[in-house]
């Protein structure tokens, strides 16, 4: 147990300082975040997810993962977002309900997955953050933009992202039982670190580029109780049904529910809240607070599914 949390803490950490780089970034090296974005979404994604289902070790089973994290996802999204609308009159709430459908599951979740199980499962946690990533471009895009775009909107802005079809096509290529080519195995991994790197300094480029970070009590907690009690809820709970009556899926997936469920707010939420004029300051400094939390609440959850293991 004590080896699982040094592991973690070990990898958890350098996530930290690759904000504080990407906040330096930012602020003093004038590092546009526009284009770090581009980079993450256009280029890194796509060639990560297609080589990571390309290499998958597939069974039927796993298509359930991201069809029933969609659903979760959704069903999150619209409690909260009504919610939001009840307690907050003005677009705060729109922040809110485009916060709560997912969040940072591959830029702070995948180096903990890979550090936990290895790159050999990084196809099934790509295909189980499929439901979460729709989401978020999608409903969670439909809420932010709400009164000036239309679900068809935000449906059509998923299918224009390269990643999505990365992904199916990376499955096809699995099914097919080619092998991939060493060089771009190879390069795959580069791209892997690449991905985490930027990502993670995303988050710190953005904050720099906000003239300043407004805390707001109220709104750290309509938008943490959606992405740390709900969500945790939901990913035990599928955790607990699939032990009891199922045991469809082996450790290694409950494993990755539980830090899917568990990572702080999505990194991506504070370049969304800037584009959509939706309070990016308060944005700003509930992400931050939401990935400083996460040092708690991810070494949490690995721990408490080692105990009742």
């Amino acid at each position: 147990m004590i080896d699982i949390i040094a592991l973690l803490i070990a990898n958890i950490i350098p996530l930290y300082i690759l904000i504080a780089l990407g906040f330096i970034a930012g602020k003093w090296m004038d590092v546009n975040l526009p284009s770090m974005a581009t980079v993450a979404i256009y280029i890194l994604a796509p060639i990560v997810n297609f080589g990571a289902m390309a290499q998958m070790n597939f069974t039927p089973e796993y298509i359930a993962l991201p069809i029933i994290f969609f659903l979760g996802s959704c069903t999150i999204g619209l409690i909260s977002y009504n919610a939001a609308i009840k307690l907050w009159k003005n677009n705060t709430a729109n922040l809110i309900g485009m916060g709560s459908v997912t969040g940072n599951t591959m830029y702070f979740g995948l180096p903990v997955i890979l550090a936990l199980l290895g790159p050999e499962w990084l196809g099934v946690y790509a295909l189980l953050n499929l439901g979460t990533f729709l989401n978020e471009v999608g409903l969670g895009y439909f809420f932010g933009a709400r009164g000036h775009a239309t679900l068809k909107g935000a449906l059509i802005k998923v299918l224009k992202l390269p990643v999505i079809h990365a992904i199916w096509l990376g499955l096809f290529y699995n099914l097919s039982g080619l092998p991939l080519p060493e060089s771009f195995t190879r390069y795959w991994d580069y791209s892997i670190g690449a991905w985490v790197i930027i990502g993670m300094m995303i988050i710190g480029v953005a904050l720099a580029k906000q003239s300043k970070l407004e805390i707001d009590v109220n709104l750290m907690l309509s938008m943490f109780t959606p992405k740390f009690v709900l969500w945790p809820l939901f990913g035990f709970a599928m955790i607990a049904l699939d032990r009891m009556y199922f045991n469809a899926f082996e450790p290694e997936v409950h494993l990755m529910l539980a830090v899917m469920t568990t990572v702080p707010l999505a990194g991506n939420l504070v370049a969304y809240a800037a584009t959509l004029n939706l309070h990016p300051e308060r944005a700003a400094a509930v992400v931050l607070f939401s990935t400083l939390f996460a040092f708690i609440t991810v070494p949490l959850a690995v721990v408490l599914l080692q105990l009742f293991s």
